[in-house]
């Protein structure tokens, strides 16, 4: 009788938790529809079945306009089908011969190490004496979410050798953080420090190389908190209620007095990227807690304080600003900027519940194309589709959308739970 019941109660516990991992496993159905409208645009359109890859220039209609493979965008590509394999399954051998790919074609090696090629085409190799951060990060984004889902020790090889050139190659050793460019001929480019420089390789791969790669989190960690402490004392600037964006190799904000002519314009998404990124520390357990405090105070003010400079973003919201004077210098709404405020939005506790319902409804009515598939880049400032804009395009494919799904499932499974 003992025996029985012992055997009832794991065969009960057995069932539930697979019934909760069915669940958490489980998309919304608008969710879905967007996955499955944007991936097979890229499949129907963009994948070549020889090399086994995607072409990266895709026109509104879905016509290859150039036979160019890029880089970060196939890296971005990577990421969403490694992450929606989760859902469909189906998608991780895609991600596998996408990498398969990338590492066979777009990597190069110099003294220090490897580096990604910007792009091939008709396999021929772009060749270039710089190389930029933006590309660099964004390459191993791919990489990082394949290996979490497929975790092998050949791939985290791979991806440990890269990280070390990356941050060798980068790396300011005196005064912290990174540059944003690096000549092979001179070395680090004085002058190309940046937000991006600093939060891109935070943002893009290292958080979650340190959740993936948990035997190793100790080499990550130093990095994380630099950049971050940078970010938190240089990158938000409170008289203005906009981001800094460009510095000097000592970390100085550029001289930005000029209001007709000034040093740096700035993007309502990147606002909300860098809130998000402060935001996220909640939950880094290597982050002392004083720390973590500030962050998340500082995340919240910047969202605070860019709604109060955007008046509105029920309706979408502009793509770039005078920081000076908060006049719009460019009308048109961008959808990866319209991604990242969703993803701020939804990790502010519950603090914009209707200014986050009413942003999503608009981003899925407006920036999705249910006649030819996949997403529009730009809408007008009358919310009407740029469709002369690729929806395929060097740092464009399927990364930025599926990013905002991921922490609003991720969200969604948390409340429910």
């Amino acid at each position: 009788m003992k025996n029985y019941l012992l055997i009832l109660l794991m065969f009960v516990f057995l069932s539930s938790c697979n019934a909760q991992e069915k669940k958490d496993k489980q998309l919304s159905i608008i969710y879905s529809k967007q996955i499955e409208n944007l991936i097979s645009f890229f499949d129907e359109n963009a994948y070549d079945s020889i090399q086994k890859t995607y072409y990266s220039e895709i026109d509104n209609k879905g016509k290859v306009t150039s036979k160019k493979i890029y880089n970060v965008a196939l890296s971005r590509m990577v990421y969403g089908l490694s992450y929606t394999s989760e859902f469909y399954p189906e998608n991780i051998k895609k991600a596998k011969n996408a990498i398969n790919f990338q590492l066979n074609n777009l990597i190069a090696n110099d003294s220090i190490g490897m580096y990604f090629i910007s792009n091939v085409e008709n396999g021929i190799k772009s060749n270039s004496n710089e190389i930029d951060i933006w590309q660099q990060a964004y390459g191993l984004c791919g990489l990082i979410e394949y290996y979490g889902n497929k975790p092998n020790d050949q791939l985290l090889k791979k991806i440990h050798q890269l990280n070390a050139a990356f941050v060798k190659r980068f790396k300011d050793t005196i005064n912290g953080g990174f540059y944003g460019n690096y000549s092979f001929l001179k070395g680090q480019i004085s002058g190309s420090k940046s937000l991006q420089s600093l939060m891109y390789p935070v943002t893009s791969y290292m958080a979650n190389l340190w959740e993936v790669d948990s035997e190793n989190r100790i080499k990550y960690e130093t990095i994380l908190k630099e950049n971050l402490q940078l970010l938190y004392q240089k990158a938000w600037n409170k008289k203005t209620g906009w981001v800094n964006v460009k510095f000097t190799d000592t970390w100085n904000v550029c001289d930005n007095s000029d209001e007709n002519n000034p040093c740096f314009t700035v993007t309502p998404g990147h606002n909300f990227q860098l809130a998000s990124l402060f935001l996220r520390t909640r939950d880094w357990s290597f982050l002392p807690e004083k720390d973590k405090v500030n962050y998340q105070l500082l995340g919240q003010e910047i969202i605070k304080n860019t709604i109060s400079n955007l008046k509105t973003i029920e309706n979408g919201f502009y793509s770039e600003y005078n920081p000076i004077t908060n006049k719009v210098i460019d009308q048109r709404k961008t959808w990866w900027q319209h991604a990242e405020a969703i993803i701020a939005l939804s990790l502010a506790e519950g603090n914009y519940k209707k200014e986050l319902i009413e942003l999503e409804e608009f981003y899925f009515e407006n920036f999705q194309d249910f006649e030819y598939g996949g997403e529009y880049f730009y809408l007008t400032n009358k919310n009407t589709s740029i469709k002369t804009e690729l929806k395929g395009s060097i740092g464009k494919s399927i990364y930025h959308t599926i990013e905002m799904i991921r922490y609003q499932t991720k969200n969604q499974q948390i409340n429910e739970n």
